[in-house]
């Protein structure tokens, strides 16, 4: 028979379910539940800040935080008149407005009053832990402000300093450069009204006048970018010179000359100093003129005599250099040069007649002419008659002109010569074909009215060698004086007591008009020597005051050759 099979397998007990899913649904209960308080609390403190600022809320530098309107608003108004507003001054100066002195407070409730309605507030827990800072306009008396601004120290005019403007200098090192500008202390009272009142609106503790442009700025400042065209203008003349030639020696204008006499004028524009230029140009003729002054010569007798009158030399055409000058410092170049002259002598070293001149010594009636200091030739002469008033004068000249075959005319007469060597006005040296004998003491009862008469053969010789410009040096010296004559074949002669050929009157010299010919002015100014002109002689030469120009000789004579 078959055997019954146990088997090993336990039957699974069905779950108590009844006992877990309550415990479930309990956890869910709670949880719901406080879900729910945790929400109506939320709910009702949002629905707070309705009427209150949220956490973290700053309103013109006030923590407003659960604040109403109306507390808000004390609470800001009651910092704006609290308010200190630093004013800082150039150096460590400091003045302050207080908000309370001029009526600081909010510019209107309906700003804080809108600032509170744009919270939305079931949003109050994202609020809560960040700061939120807002800007409110403030308002103020503006007439309290003013009267606040001109009450500082600052505003006492008394004690402004001018702006002074950046510039261009010279330094004798570093040549011409830009010094900066210095800030004054002259305030604009509007810039400053408006630097406050912006400040004051932004509730800013400190107002620092140097950085919100309130001092009356000088014109130029370093940068300027005309100060810069201007230095470059000016650098040229800190390397240029311009320097003057006299012979061997020389005056030398250089840049830290220039730099006083060039500055900028009222529109920016160069300008030249013409009075410096002027007065430099007087430096030179006083220094280097020679005209009208005494002249040293060591005669061919051996002894040195002082010839005072006459006026040869050099004479600067003042007028004419101060234009040259002026027209040369425009420009701004470097140049070596010679002045313009007026009169030109011989050399500006040693004596400024050179070692070419005729030498008349009106004591001895002789005369030498050395050409390059060799003695071309030497001779007796007839000089102006003293007793007649016609004494030739001595001084210091130079050959005007010379011509062939002028006429020397009179009242009744012409008398022509062979050759005309002027070189004092109307006295010349000329041929006297109508004289035998020359030299001794003729001219004290037959001489000349001024002039220098000659051999023939001795004119001619002189008229082949010299040339205008050509110094003429006429002198006394005692001790020289001779008895005996000199006839025409160069014999010495006695000379009677009582001459016993009256003297042949000597007519003015009278040409006819020449092409070009410049004829003597009328105020009695001696002009440099010209072709075919006539200059006035005077009788007696004075040197001319410094600076005298154009020459002005003395009063004059009607002295006939």
């Amino acid at each position: 028979m078959g055997e019954t099979k146990k088997s090993n397998k336990k039957t699974k007990e069905a779950p108590k379910s009844g006992t877990s899913q309550s415990g479930f649904s309990k956890l869910q209960i709670t949880l719901a539940g406080i879900f729910l308080a945790v929400a109506v609390l939320y709910f009702l403190m949002g629905n707070a800040y309705r009427d209150v600022f949220f956490p973290g809320t700053i309103i013109n530098g006030v923590n407003v935080s659960g604040l109403n309107l109306a507390g808000a608003q004390t609470a800001i108004n009651t910092l704006a008149s609290d308010y200190i507003l630093t004013i800082g001054e150039n150096g460590d100066a400091t003045e302050q407005i207080s908000g309370k002195a001029i009526g600081l407070c909010l510019e209107d409730e309906n700003s804080l009053r809108s600032l509170l309605d744009s919270q939305i507030p079931l949003t109050w827990g994202l609020q809560a832990f960040r700061e939120k800072e807002y800007t409110l306009n403030m308002q103020y008396d503006q007439e309290k402000l003013r009267s606040a601004i001109e009450a500082l120290d600052c505003m006492d005019k008394g004690q402004w300093t001018a702006p002074e403007n950046a510039y261009i200098t010279y330094d004798k090192d570093s040549g011409y450069k830009i010094v900066p500008e210095v800030a004054g202390t002259e305030i604009l009272p509007d810039k400053l009204y408006e630097a406050a009142a912006e400040a004051i609106c932004r509730l800013e503790d400190t107002l620092l006048l140097n950085e919100v442009g309130v001092y009356k700025p000088p014109r130029y400042s370093f940068d300027d970018p005309t100060l810069a065209e201007r230095l470059a203008l000016f650098q040229g003349y800190s390397d240029m010179t311009v320097t003057y030639q006299f012979g061997s020696r020389s005056e030398v204008l250089d840049g830290n000359t220039l730099s006083e006499w060039i500055s900028l004028n009222k529109s920016g524009k160069r300008s030249i100093d013409r009075e410096a230029v002027v007065e430099y140009v007087k430096s030179l003729a006083k220094k280097y003129n020679t005209a009208y002054s005494s002249k040293t010569l060591e005669t061919s007798y051996g002894e040195t005599v002082t010839i005072k009158n006459g006026y040869y030399g050099w004479m600067i055409d003042k007028e004419a250099e101060v234009n040259a000058l002026m027209e040369i410092i425009r420009n701004g170049e470097s140049t070596s040069r010679e002045p313009a002259y007026l009169l030109e002598a011989e050399s500006h070293d040693g004596p400024d007649y050179g070692n070419t001149y005729v030498e008349i010594n009106l004591t001895a009636q002789h005369l030498f002419f050395y050409k390059d200091g060799e003695l071309i030739v030497e001779s007796d002469f007839v000089s102006g008659n003293p007793s007649r008033g016609n004494a030739t004068p001595d001084g210091a000249y130079s050959l005007t002109y010379k011509e062939r075959n002028a006429t020397l005319k009179g009242e009744n007469y012409r008398t022509p010569v062979s050759y005309w060597m002027p070189f004092n006005g109307n006295i010349g040296m000329h041929d006297s074909s109508w004289r035998s004998t020359f030299g001794a003491s003729i001219y004290k009862t037959n001489g000349s009215h001024g002039c220098i008469n000659l051999p023939p053969s001795v004119a001619e010789t002189i008229f082949e060698n010299i040339e205008q410009g050509i110094p003429v040096l006429c002198y006394h010296l005692s001790g020289t004086e001779q008895k005996q004559a000199t006839n025409l074949s160069g014999e010495k002669v006695s000379v009677p007591a009582v001459p016993s050929v009256p003297a042949t009157p000597e007519p003015p010299v009278v040409l006819p008009p020449q092409d070009g010919m410049v004829l003597p002015p009328q105020d009695g100014t001696v002009l440099p020597p010209q072709e075919g002109t006539i200059l006035p002689s005077p009788d007696v030469q004075v040197p001319p005051e410094d600076g005298a120009d154009p020459l002005q000789p003395p009063a004059q004579t009607d002295v006939i050759p």
